[in-house]
């Protein structure tokens, strides 16, 4: 990827993208998650989390982007998303902000219950002031070109249900991106590399 994204041609292309949606009703419990990019002298960044290291938590020290289960005073799913950001990072996103969503992704781990993740692309130009709560070991801006560059690319062992799996990740100054965070941010590197060329 040589060049840089704008709103307008993510906002194109995720309208474009038909993205796969569970449905509403199928009884699952729903999360969602903001994959949120920044605009700042030009370059695109895309914000990262560390997660803080809790027992039980199976996404427990992981790299993710900021989210979680949707409330039943949550509007939509959107609302989740803005409402688990604001709460984990202190950023506050309008609905207009949002470009659009990505496919819905399920945990490949069958230990995990039953859960849909929607993810949701949104932007914001200037600097963005970032401040994690407990949920947050720390946060990292990683620039959206580094994301699909080869030489970040690599892979990690995953042991699960008494199977060793091998899955692709993303390295970038020693953090780690792989699992279904991955699998999201994956999905909107693809859409713009199809639909926009970056």
């Amino acid at each position: 990827m040589n060049s840089e994204p704008d709103a307008k041609s993510v906002r194109e292309a995720l309208k474009r993208s038909n993205p796969l949606l569970v449905d509403a009703n199928k009884g699952e419990r729903r999360a969602a998650v903001t994959l949120l990019l920044r605009s700042l002298g030009g370059a695109v960044d895309v914000l990262f989390v560390r997660r803080a290291e809790v027992e039980g938590d199976p996404w427990s020290g992981h790299m993710a982007l900021p989210g979680g289960h949707m409330d039943p005073t949550d509007i939509d799913l959107i609302d989740t998303a803005r409402r688990e950001t604001l709460e984990e990072v202190g950023v506050r996103i309008k609905r207009d902000n949002f470009l659009g969503q990505l496919h819905d992704m399920h945990p490949v781990n069958r230990k995990l219950p039953p859960i849909t993740i929607s993810a949701f692309v949104a932007w914001l130009d200037g600097d963005v002031k970032v401040t994690g709560n407990h949920e947050v070991q720390y946060h990292v801006w990683i620039p959206y070109t580094e994301l699909g560059n080869p030489s970040n690319a690599s892979e990690v062992e995953y042991h699960t249900n008494g199977q060793d799996f091998v899955l692709p990740s993303i390295v970038y100054q020693g953090d780690v991106i792989w699992g279904l965070t991955h699998r999201i941010v994956m999905n909107l590197c693809e859409i713009l590399r199809e639909e926009v060329g970056v």
